[in-house]
């Protein structure tokens, strides 16, 4: 039977290390001790619901996305990653981001 609370660490590892994260940073983005980040990466720690609210809140993911046994994206979790790359960046980053991904969707759909 698999260990929930590996999984979670897992997917927490993998978010964070996907945002260049170290674990002091995503203590400081949840509000955790950075020790106990590495412990519930490690699976050695069962975490409270409002411990995943913290985690999932400071990655901008739905709770869900760090309990989904799954590697592929569900429909919305685009959005929330998008969401996550603006939110994380200056207004004018987030203008010359948002100009760069519609540019990159018209290529694209011009491609069709």
């Amino acid at each position: 039977m698999p260990d929930i609370y590996k999984d979670i660490g897992s997917r927490l590892r993998k978010e964070r290390t996907r945002l260049g994260w170290t674990q002091d940073e995503m203590g400081e983005r949840s509000g955790l001790h950075p020790a106990y980040i590495g412990q519930i990466e490690r699976g050695s720690k069962k975490i409270s619901i409002e411990t995943l609210r913290k985690l999932a809140q400071a990655l901008s993911l739905r709770m869900g996305d760090l309990l989904n046994e799954s590697s592929e994206p569900l429909p919305g979790d685009w959005d929330s990653k998008i969401g996550g790359l603006l939110r994380e960046n200056s207004s004018d980053d987030r203008e010359l981001i948002y100009n760069t991904l519609r540019q990159l969707a018209k290529g694209i759909r011009r491609r069709r």
